[in-house]
């Protein structure tokens, strides 16, 4: 059975249909974003992506930076959100936390000797802090990051643990995304690590380690 984080990737791309749709132009321009990096992606590229020549490229979007900027809003959005939902709902638990990492470490998995990381990541790292837009848009990723394992840790562990605790989670996701690329085998084994960490969180009586 499909991780949901292989799920949503599948899907996008086999109901993508082949007429032009602003939508359907960003989601293909962001796989490329996110296989290649933003400097080694060529207008070329975009336009055997998107199916759009160059006019149109620029006609519909204006500069490829336009484009890569619509490209990581969806992936944030599309990609990125749903993984994150099931911890940021009410009612969410450590469980969801678990269940987040062994996809992540599944989703590692199944992309072979060319795992692609994150494009967030991927591009912060491209940029090394030049861009405004990476900045304010990595700030936001880190804090939704933090806010969902604190969010799904809150049952579980007092507050001020479970803070604590999504303090740890939200560097170790960061740190995983990052050796996706360049280590094929770690990745994946670190995500079921911090599976495994987590799983013995759920063994701490509640209440322990910290007060609400």
């Amino acid at each position: 059975m499909l991780d949901r984080w292989a799920l949503v990737v599948k899907g996008w791309r086999m109901a993508r249909p082949r007429s032009f749709s602003t939508d359907n132009a960003v989601a293909a321009a962001a796989e490329v974003f996110w296989s290649q990096g933003y400097q080694d992606t060529a207008l070329s590229d975009l336009e055997q992506a998107t199916g759009l020549n160059r006019s149109s490229l620029y006609a519909a979007f204006g500069t490829k930076q336009a484009i890569f900027d619509l490209a990581l809003e969806w992936y944030l959005r599309d990609f990125i959100g749903p993984q994150l939902a099931p911890m940021e709902r009410a009612g969410a638990g450590s469980g969801d936390i678990v269940h987040f990492f062994t996809g992540l470490a599944a989703f590692f998995r199944a992309g072979g000797q060319e795992p692609r990381g994150c494009l967030m990541i991927n591009s912060i790292a491209e940029h090394e802090g030049r861009s405004p837009f990476l900045g304010s848009r990595a700030q936001g990723f880190r804090d939704r990051l933090t806010a969902a394992f604190a969010n799904a840790m809150a049952g579980l562990l007092a507050t001020a643990l479970a803070r604590q605790q999504a303090q740890l989670l939200t560097p170790t996701t960061l740190g995983l995304w990052l050796t996706a690329p360049i280590d094929t085998t770690g990745a994946p084994q670190g995500s079921d690590a911090a599976a495994a960490s987590v799983r013995i969180w759920q063994e701490i009586p509640a209440g322990d380690g910290g007060t609400s």
